[in-house]
C-alpha cells in the first residue's frame, strides 16, 4: 500500500538526517519527480507534492537541524562547479570532449559524495520536468528560498571561473591568427576577468556594469570577426568547437553576472542548468552545431564548383554536351583498361588498387582536359541549389536554377553516353581487325551483358549505391577546398622558400595556382576512384558480400564493348542489347537522382532550411514544368 505523501516525505527526511549528503537528497528529488508534472484539475500533483515536502520539513520534530543540513548541502563549495560547468563542455576540443562523454556513458566513475554537480547529473530529467520547474509560481518558490538558496559567493566564484575559461579559449593560438591585424596582447578576452572581478565587488554599481558591458561588446566583436574570417578562409572542427564554446560560456557568464546583480530569474537559470545537464551526457548533441557549421562551409565550397555546371543558355548547353563528349571518349578507354586489369592474375587487393588507380587517373585526366562527367554534376549542383534556397524571396530564380541544372544533366549524360558507345565499338572493331579476336571473350562479354539487366540483376541497387559514392566524393572535394583555404595552401606554396630555391619562384607560383584550381577536384576524383574501384573488391573478397558499382558512363562503355564483342556470333541477341540500353538509362537516373538528393539534403540541413522552403519550391517547379517541359529537358531559348 502506497504511503501518503507526507508520510513518504517524513521517512525520506529521517534518512537524510541520519545520512546527510547528496545520496539521500537524490532519493528525495527522485520521489518529487515521480509525481506527474502536468495539471490534473486545477493543480499539478508534483507541485502539490513539493508543498507537502516543505510542510514535512516545517513540521519535523528536528526542523531546525534539518533546515541547517539542507542549507549546508546547497552551500557546498561544489556549487561553483554546478553553476560554472553543468551543461558546458569541459574540454576545448571536440575530440577530447566526445571521447570523455563516450567513456562516461560506458564506464562508471567514482564521484565525490557531496558534489552538487554529481547530484544534478544523476537526475533522469525530461523536457516536461524542466518546463515544470520554469513554470512554478513565485508563491510555490517563496517557502524554499531560505532552504535551497545558493549564496552570492558561489555565484561570484562561478562567474570568476567562467571568465577565466573564456579568456583562455579566446587567446587560443588559432583564434588569434584569424585576426592577425590586432596585437595578441590586446585581445579583449584578456580584459574580461578583471571586468568581472570588478563587477563581483560591486554588482549594482552602474560604472562597473558599463565597464563590463564595454568589454563584453569588444569580446562579441572579436568573436564575430573570427566567424567572418572562417567564412573567408575555411574552417576546422577545433576552431569551430572553440567558437561554439565561447558563445556558450558568454551566455552562462551573462546569466551569472545577472544573478549577482539581481537581474536574472534564478528559476530560469536553474531550468537552463538542468537542460544543459540533460544534453551534457550526449555525444550527438555535442557535435551537432560544430558539424553543421563545418557541413555548411564544405557545401558552400562545393556549391561554388556547382555553379559551373548549370546550363543557363543555349551556348552553355551546347558547350556542356561537347565537353561531356570528350569525357565519354576517355571513359571508353577506361572501360577497356578495367577489363584488362580484371583478367590479370592479381590478388584481390592489387586488383582493387589497380581499378581505383585506373578510375582516378581517368577522372583526373577528364578534369585537366576540361571535360565534363555527368555523374559528377549532381552533388555539386545540389549544393548550389541549396545555397540559392537561402534566399526565400527568389522563387523564380530558384526555378530557373533547377531548370538549368536539369538541362545540364541532360546535355552531359547525352554527351557522355553517345560519345563513349561509338568509341567503345570502334575500339572493339580495331582490336578485332588487328588481332582477329574480339576485345572481350564470349564468357566475359555475356557476363557483362547479363549483369546489367534491369530486372534479373542488382543493377538498380548498385546504381543507387554508386549515387551515394558520387555524393561522398563531392563532399571530399568540398572538404579539400575548405582545408586548402583554411591552411592558405595556395599562398603558402607560392611563397615557399624551399620550393622557390629548388625549382624557381615562377614554379612556386604555378604550384600555388595549381593547388587553388585543381586540389579539390583531384581529391574528389581520387576518392571516387577508390570508392568505385577498391571498395567493391575489398567488400566482396574480404567480407564475402557481393558488391558492385554501376556508373552510367562506364557502364555504357562496358555494355558497348561487350555487345560489339558478341556481335556476329550466336551469343548475340538484340533483345539483350535493348535491355542493356534501358538499364543504362535507369542507371543514369539512379546515379544522378541519389547523388543530387543527398547533396541537396545535406546542404539544406546545413542551412536549416525546412520543409516549407522545399514545398514552396516544388510547387513552383511543377507549375513551370507543366507550362513548358522543354525548359527542363532541352536547349534553352536565347
Amino acid at each position: 500500500m502506497t504511503q501518503p505523501p507526507n508520510a513518504a516525505a517524513q521517512r525520506l527526511l529521517d534518512q537524510f538526517l541520519a545520512e546527510p549528503g547528496t545520496r539521500v537528497l537524490s532519493e528525495i528529488l527522485a520521489w518529487l519527480l515521480d509525481a506527474q508534472p502536468g495539471l490534473i484539475g486545477f493543480e499539478s500533483p508534483r507541485t502539490r507534492r513539493l508543498g507537502a515536502l516543505h510542510d514535512a520539513i516545517e513540521r519535523h520534530e528536528r526542523s531546525d537541524r534539518l533546515g541547517a543540513k539542507l542549507r549546508e548541502v546547497w552551500e557546498h563549495h561544489s556549487g561553483v562547479r554546478l553553476l560554472a560547468e553543468v551543461g558546458l563542455p569541459v574540454h576545448s576540443t571536440l575530440l577530447k570532449e566526445s571521447a570523455e562523454r563516450l567513456v562516461d556513458r560506458l564506464v562508471p566513475r567514482s564521484d565525490p559524495a557531496d558534489d552538487l554537480y554529481v547530484l544534478v547529473a544523476r537526475l533522469k530529467l525530461r523536457d516536461d520536468d524542466i518546463a515544470w520547474l520554469e513554470g512554478l509560481s513565485p508563491d510555490d518558490i517563496a517557502p524554499w528560498r531560505s532552504i535551497v538558496a545558493i549564496p552570492a559567493a558561489t555565484f561570484a566564484g562561478a562567474a570568476r571561473l567562467v571568465a577565466h575559461r573564456l579568456a583562455a579559449a579566446g587567446v587560443n593560438r588559432e583564434l588569434l591568427q584569424l585576426n592577425a591585424s590586432a596585437p595578441d596582447g590586446e585581445s579583449p578576452f584578456l580584459r574580461l576577468p578583471a571586468a568581472v572581478e570588478a563587477l563581483i565587488a560591486a554588482p549594482i554599481d552602474a560604472v562597473r556594469q558599463a565597464a563590463y558591458a564595454a568589454v563584453r561588446a569588444d569580446v562579441d566583436d572579436a568573436s564575430r570577426a573570427a566567424h567572418r574570417a572562417l567564412d573567408e578562409r575555411g574552417v576546422s572542427t577545433d576552431v569551430l568547437f572553440t567558437l561554439e564554446l565561447i558563445d556558450i560560456l558568454l551566455r552562462r557568464l551573462d546569466e551569472l553576472v545577472g544573478a549577482l546583480g539581481g537581474n536574472t530569474d534564478r528559476r530560469l537559470l536553474a531550468g537552463e542548468l538542468l537542460r544543459g545537464s540533460r544534453s551534457q551526457r550526449g555525444v550527438r548533441s555535442l557535435a551537432r552545431n560544430t558539424v553543421k557549421r563545418l557541413a555548411l562551409t564544405v557545401t558552400e565550397h562545393t556549391a561554388e564548383t556547382g555553379e559551373h555546371y548549370v546550363a543557363r543558355n543555349r551556348a552553355e548547353f551546347d558547350a556542356t554536351g561537347r565537353s561531356a563528349a570528350g569525357a565519354g571518349v576517355l571513359t571508353a578507354f577506361t572501360a577497356v583498361i578495367k577489363y584488362v586489369l580484371a583478367a590479370a592474375p592479381f590478388a584481390p587487393a592489387v586488383q582493387g588498387l589497380g581499378a581505383a588507380l585506373n578510375y582516378s587517373l581517368s577522372f583526373i585526366a577528364i578534369q585537366f582536359a576540361h571535360f565534363t562527367l555527368a555523374s559528377k554534376q549532381p552533388a555539386m549542383t545540389g549544393a548550389a541549389l541549396a545555397a540559392a534556397l537561402g534566399d526565400r524571396d527568389a522563387v523564380a530564380r530558384q526555378v530557373e536554377l533547377v531548370a538549368g541544372i536539369s538541362r545540364s544533366q541532360v546535355a552531359a549524360t547525352i554527351g557522355n553516353v553517345f560519345a563513349t558507345v561509338p568509341v567503345a565499338v570502334l575500339i572493339s572493331v580495331v582490336v578485332r581487325w588487328l588481332s582477329g579476336a574480339p576485345v572481350l571473350n564470349e564468357e566475359t562479354a555475356l557476363h557483362s551483358v547479363h549483369a546489367v539487366h534491369p530486372l534479373f540483376s542488382l543493377t538498380i541497387p548498385y546504381a543507387m549505391l554508386t549515387g551515394v559514392f558520387l555524393w561522398a566524393s563531392s563532399l571530399a572535394a568540398g572538404w579539400a577546398k575548405n582545408w586548402s583555404a583554411y591552411r592558405g595552401l595556395p599562398e603558402a606554396l607560392s611563397r615557399h622558400r624551399g620550393l622557390s630555391a629548388a625549382l624557381g619562384h615562377s614554379v612556386a607560383i604555378r604550384a600555388g595556382d595549381f593547388a587553388a584550381r585543381h586540389l579539390s577536384g583531384i581529391v574528389g576524383y581520387l576518392t571516387l576512384g577508390v570508392l568505385l574501384g577498391f571498395v567493391p573488391v575489398a567488400v566482396s573478397s574480404f567480407l564475402g558480400i557481393p558488391l558492385e558499382v554501376r556508373h552510367v558512363t562506364l557502364q555504357a562503355a562496358s555494355l558497348a564493348l561487350a555487345s560489339a564483342s558478341l556481335f556476329g556470333t550466336p551469343a548475340f541477341a538484340w533483345s539483350e542489347a535493348a535491355w542493356g540500353g534501358l538499364a543504362i538509362g535507369l542507371i543514369g537516373i539512379c546515379n544522378i537522382g541519389v547523388s543530387f538528393a543527398l547533396a541537396l539534403h545535406t546542404a539544406m540541413r546545413a542551412r536549416d532550411l525546412g520543409t516549407g522552403e522545399r514545398a514552396r519550391l516544388w510547387a513552383a517547379i511543377r507549375a513551370a514544368f507543366r507550362e513548358r517541359p522543354s525548359r527542363f529537358l532541352w536547349r534553352p531559348r536565347d
